[in-house]
């Protein structure tokens, strides 16, 4: 008999601090009604060390000075951070792993995504292992920014499907808004990101009937002759040595992102994507119950939206809430659509996902 992989359990978690479009306001030329126009969203959570730097710079008379001096010594000579990504992971992954009634134990391997892990080694992946008290299951550590969730599961589905594994936990999680510069400088990439975790326990069962629930096909492209376009250089070996005085003072570890390439690239590829998983399957649009788009940019959203002519009902949205999570959106939107009964057994659902790379992909799967 075959064998699908089907989702058995979700999680998610989001730190408490939640940074509004009036907070931003005060540290940087902008407003609610700017952010919300070009973006959609209205707050995000962030971590108690960004959310305490924010509080601070908001009131700093020399906006650009501050952000200099917290990234060459910190905020108040601190080192360590109070919340970190792999913390995230692991809150979602026991989430997940309880919903899909399981211990870290009884899992066979673990697909990680993460932007920036909490060391420059070892990646995410293996810290998160480590807290969940585990010390000979194997980890894969992927970099596919925000498309990384959905990375994740692909890789995970053919350990299931190949006999490999049969219990896989897949996380993307990220804590990116220490990264930023929340002066005008670097306004663009500072209003869009935050921070979050997001997961999902898949199992191996048998594919019975004409139409088996699970994992259905994936759908993946990556493009690297733009990488200038959404980048970042800090503990990159393309320059010597990867941290210095003079990098910092030239501005470079900060994340760089040509918005408007970004933008182009993301609505061609996520509909050509989403096109190729319905051809590949002999479906149409309406033929999909749920779409979860990676929540980058709700005009992108919208736009395959207009595209597909899919309504409101067949979507679940949370970036006016959680901002861009990067590769924890799609997971965290899949666990909200779940806790809110969005999807009934039988339904089918496609999550899409555009990232860094520039890497993209699109899931399809009967829930």
């Amino acid at each position: 008999m075959p064998i699908r992989s089907r989702i058995t359990g979700t999680g998610m978690a989001v730190p408490e601090c939640v940074v509004t479009n009036e907070l931003l306001s005060r540290c940087m030329s902008t407003s609610d009604e700017w952010i919300v126009q070009r973006t959609g969203i209205r707050e995000r959570r962030v971590s108690p060390d960004t959310y305490r730097m924010l509080l601070r710079l908001a009131e700093a008379p020399d906006k650009t000075a501050f952000m200099r001096d917290v990234q060459a010594r910190g905020l108040d000579g601190n080192i360590d951070s109070s919340l970190t990504v792999s913390d995230l992971a692991v809150e979602a992954s026991r989430m997940a792993l309880k919903n899909a009634g399981l211990s870290p134990a009884d899992l066979d391997c673990i697909v990680e995504s993460s932007t920036l892990p909490d060391f420059a080694y070892p990646a995410t992946g293996c810290v998160t292992q480590g807290k969940l008290g585990l010390t000979t299951t194997p980890v894969f550590n992927l970099a596919q920014g925000c498309a990384g969730f959905v990375y994740g599961l692909a890789l995970a589905d053919q350990f299931i499907r190949g006999g490999m594994y049969k219990r896989v936990l897949v996380i993307g999680a990220e804590l990116l808004s220490s990264a930023f510069d929340y002066t005008d400088a670097g306004r663009d990439m500072a209003i869009l990101f935050a921070d979050g975790g997001g997961a999902a326990v898949l199992e191996a069962h048998e594919a019975t009937g004409a139409e088996p629930r699970g994992l259905i096909s994936h759908h993946l492209h990556s493009d690297g002759s733009a990488i200038d376009a959404l980048m970042g250089e800090i503990w990159g070996s393309s320059t010597f040595p990867p941290v210095s005085k003079k990098k910092i003072d030239d501005g470079r570890p900060w994340p760089r992102m040509n918005g408007r390439a970004v933008f182009v690239h993301a609505v061609r590829r996520v509909r050509e994507v989403v096109q190729e998983s319905l051809d590949a399957n002999g479906l149409l649009a309406d033929d999909i119950d749920l779409f979860i788009f990676h929540q980058a940019n709700l005009r992108i959203v919208e736009s395959m939206a207009e595209s597909f002519k899919i309504s409101e009902s067949r979507m679940h949205n949370n970036i006016q809430r959680y901002g861009n999570t990067a590769g924890a959106s799609v997971p965290i939107c899949l666990h909200e659509a779940v806790m809110g009964g969005r999807m009934k057994e039988g339904d089918l659902v496609m999550l899409v996902a555009f990232g860094t790379g520039f890497s993209w992909g699109a899931t399809l799967l009967r829930w």
